[in-house]
């Protein structure tokens, strides 16, 4: 479609971003709630999709009891899953359990990672290389990290237990009746495009919250593997977990690496290796395969703005920025489209 040189297109397109802008930046400054309405979207599409693959599927026994053979299905997957993520947690607290108890010498903080005979960086601190009141500082940093992440872990727990099954039950009731809400509220003569935004917004996002989903998940997958390859006392739980930050660009691997490598280190050193190697063969595998030829087909944009977008909004937003650049220019450009060829409908006919 050619560009138009009139000036009230540009006036109204202009008015529009910076509503926009304005829009987003109201949401990241309520940050905490913003996250939770994005996990409740998220878990709805997840939702969404498995319904559809269980229908499928049954469709295959037409005289099986869909409800109730759904039910059992969950509940048995979840009972399942339940089970084992607890075991492994649990064994990973007694593992580090066991290891501050052999540490007691130590204050507190980190220093119990450095035992007087087990660490070489013990002697290190014996010798004068590295201060003990380093290895202090660098304990509290941790544990207090590890406070403030369990505090924020359990806030947005909470939250989204009471937000989003109200999220579930708005979405399920009345998704279907989008199209007659439209047709009744907005002008006869735009509802048409509203409606081809509103499908186009939500195809596109589908398509790349599905690919990451499906990214994370192999990712995770290798992880698992190799932790539990590598001995590691509880690989479901940080394969999992690592699959899960890796939806963060750049830095989510790296935060993804951090828990497996002090369990393993804990364990053993060749234990911590492994647990390296693992996560160096799950992001080679995830840049050079899973990123070219999954993601980039879901998604139509340039690499190179991809990569400027996302640096950009994680200088201007942090680690929330990074993950919905993307989703956030997908809205934006289909937006900007189709008002900008309602526009022009409208003025051509002026």
């Amino acid at each position: 479609m050619p560009l138009s040189t009139n000036r009230n297109i540009w006036q109204f397109l202009s008015l529009t971003t910076i509503l926009f802008i304005l829009f987003f930046a109201i949401l990241f400054y309520f940050e905490d709630i913003f996250i939770v309405l994005i996990a409740g979207a998220v878990l709805i599409l997840i939702v969404e999709k498995v319904i559809q693959i269980y229908n499928r599927c049954m469709d295959r026994f037409p005289n099986c009891n869909r409800k109730r053979a759904g039910l059992i299905l969950l509940t048995g997957t979840g009972l399942v899953f339940l089970l084992l993520l607890s075991s492994q947690v649990q064994g990973l607290g007694v593992l580090i359990s066991d290891f501050s108890d052999i540490q007691q010498d130590y204050a507190s903080g980190a220093s119990a990672l450095f035992s007087e005979h087990e660490s070489e960086l013990s002697r290190l601190a014996d010798s004068g290389i590295i201060k003990p009141e380093d290895l202090q500082k660098i304990g509290n940093t941790i544990f207090s990290g590890i406070t403030d992440l369990i505090s924020m872990v359990s806030y947005y727990f909470f939250t989204g237990v009471l937000v989003i099954p109200l999220m579930f039950g708005m979405y399920f009731k009345h998704h279907n009746k989008i199209g007659d809400y439209i047709h009744t509220y907005a002008p006869p003569e735009h509802a048409d495009g509203i409606i081809r935004a509103l499908k186009s917004i939500g195809r596109e996002l589908e398509d790349f919250f599905s690919a990451k989903m499906l990214e994370s998940a192999i990712v995770g997958l290798i992880c698992c593997i190799g932790f539990y390859l590598g001995g590691l006392e509880g690989w479901l739980f940080l394969g999992i977990l690592a699959g899960f930050l890796n939806i963060i660009p750049y830095i989510g691997p790296i935060l993804g690496a951090i828990p497996p490598v002090i369990v393993g280190y804990i364990d053993s050193p060749m234990t911590a290796f492994f647990a390296v190697l693992t996560v160096i063969i799950s992001q080679t595998i995830d840049n050079l395969y899973l990123i070219p030829f999954m993601i980039s087909e879901k998604v139509d944009i340039n690499p190179l703005l991809s990569v400027i977008l996302t640096l950009a909004a994680s200088k201007l937003l942090g680690a929330l920025g990074m993950v919905l650049a993307i989703p956030i220019y997908i809205i934006y450009k289909i937006i900007i489209k189709e008002l900008y060829r309602e526009l022009i409908n409208i003025y051509d006919k002026d």
